[in-house]
């Protein structure tokens, strides 16, 4: 008779605690349920700030993709339209030909259009893009000294940190060599948001 009462209560006590674990695993999962998509949230730990365009196909880029492409640093500043110059430094960030080559087939010749977050729009042709503009002395910037190759650059730092994001936003257009030479300001665009690859 005992055993028998021993088993009842054996079992009992056994439901018991399948039904206390199955309660606590049900209070449990919504919880998890909240948390775990904030955790794996792509857009928040890597949002996209630049969009590149051509043919339909759009590329978008967060600042760590930027930055696993090939980088470029050289140096360079602008001329301002009363002769001074500002910007003078070293830049680090990838070059625009790297980024058409993204598309395959890249285009062959081409022209860009650059669009800020200031609502702004500059048309590149090719032989710019290519570096083919007119270069100034950094020391004597009254005159240019002729034409240049200088590199066509998407900058995301200056010398070694972050562009300031509320002054230059996160990306700028800015023309580089190693020499340091300067270009026109009217060249040099900031807060860069996308660019369009447009060919004829």
């Amino acid at each position: 008779m005992s055993t028998k009462t021993n088993t009842i209560i054996g079992a009992i006590v056994a439901i018991a605690i399948i039904i206390s674990v199955a309660v606590l695993i049900y209070v449990n999962l919504p919880k998890q349920a909240d948390t775990t998509p904030e955790d794996k949230t792509p857009t928040e730990t890597n949002p996209t700030i630049f969009t590149l365009v051509y043919s339909g196909e759009q590329k978008n880029f967060s600042m760590a993709e930027l930055e696993r492409l090939e980088p470029y640093t050289g140096k360079g500043g602008y001329r301002k339209q009363t002769g001074t110059i500002s910007g003078w430094g070293n830049y680090t960030g990838v070059n625009i030909t790297t980024l058409i080559d993204l598309f395959d087939p890249a285009p062959l010749q081409y022209s860009l259009k650059v669009f800020t977050g200031d609502e702004k729009n500059m048309s590149y042709n090719f032989t710019t893009i290519l570096g083919n503009v007119y270069i100034y002395n950094p020391d004597n910037a009254s005159e240019p000294i002729g034409k240049g190759n200088m590199t066509m650059v998407l900058a995301y730092k200056y010398e070694g940190n972050w562009l300031d994001e509320s002054d230059d936003g996160n990306l700028r257009i800015v023309f580089l060599d190693h020499q340091g030479f300067v270009t026109q300001s009217s060249l040099w665009q900031k807060k860069i948001i996308s660019i369009s690859i447009i060919t004829e």
